[in-house]
C-alpha cells in the first residue's frame, strides 16, 4: 500500500539532521578550547569561525521559525 506522509515529517526531521550535526562540530571544539594551553592567535581564529558557524545556524533556525517549519498545526 502507498501511503502519504505530510512533507512537515520530512522537513522536521531534516532540521533535527541539521541540528544533531552541529553537534558533531560543537562538541570537539567546547573541549579543545576548555583544555588549559597558551593562547595563540590560532585559538581566536577558531573562537571567531566558531562564532560565525552558530551565527549561520541561527539565521537558518530564524528563517525556519518565521516560515512556519517548525510550527506543527496549521
Amino acid at each position: 500500500a502507498h501511503v502519504q506522509f505530510d512533507i512537515r515529517y520530512y522537513l522536521f526531521a531534516l532540521l533535527f539532521i541539521v541540528f544533531d550535526i552541529e553537534i558533531v562540530f560543537l562538541v570537539p571544539w567546547a573541549i579543545a578550547a576548555a583544555t588549559p594551553k597558551i593562547k595563540t592567535l590560532g585559538n581566536l581564529v577558531a573562537a571567531n569561525e566558531i562564532a560565525i558557524f552558530i551565527a549561520i545556524l541561527a539565521v537558518g533556525l530564524t528563517y525556519a521559525w518565521k516560515k512556519g517549519a517548525l510550527e506543527w498545526e496549521q
